[in-house]
C-alpha cells in the first residue's frame, strides 16, 4: 500500500492478515465502493475532509454494507488503522470499545459517518 489510504486490491492484502484463510469476498462491487468511500469528492469537495472522517467512512462502509461472509468487523478496524496511520494517526481505542461499537453499527444505532468519527475522535492519537 502506497497510498494513503486503502483501496481494494490492498483491502484483499489486509483481508488475508486480518481474517480467517476461509473468509471469502461475498461481493466484489462492495468491496471496491468500501474501498473507494474515503476518498470520494463531490462538487469540487471532498466528501470526508479529514484523515479520522475517512477512516470512519471506510470502516462504516465495510462493517454496514458486509462485502465478506464473515469477518467483516476484522477488515474494517484493519483498513481504519492502516488509514488512519498512513495520515500520521493512531486510534488507541481499547478492544472492549472497539465491540460496543461494532455492535453499534451493525445494530444500525449508530447510522452516519459524522457520528462514528466524534466516537472515535477521543481515541485519536498523532503517532510517533
Amino acid at each position: 500500500m502506497t497510498r494513503s489510504w486503502p483501496d481494494a486490491e490492498d483491502l484483499l492484502l489486509l483481508l488475508a492478515g486480518s481474517t480467517s484463510s476461509r473468509t471469502i469476498v461475498r461481493d466484489g462491487g462492495i468491496l471496491f465502493a468500501s474501498a473507494a468511500r474515503p476518498h470520494a469528492h463531490l462538487l469540487q469537495g471532498r466528501v470526508y475532509p479529514t484523515p479520522l472522517d475517512q477512516a470512519a467512512a471506510l470502516l462504516h462502509a465495510i462493517l454496514v454494507w458486509r462485502p465478506l461472509d464473515m469477518w467483516n468487523a476484522s477488515l474494517a478496524w484493519t483498513a481504519a488503522d492502516v488509514r488512519l496511520e498512513r495520515s500520521g494517526f493512531v486510534l488507541s481505542m481499547p478492544a472492549k470499545e472497539r465491540m460496543a461499537l461494532t455492535d453499534a453499527l451493525t445494530s444500525g444505532e449508530v447510522d452516519s459517518v459524522e457520528e462514528l468519527a466524534l466516537r472515535l475522535s477521543p481515541y485519536l492519537e498523532m503517532a510517533d
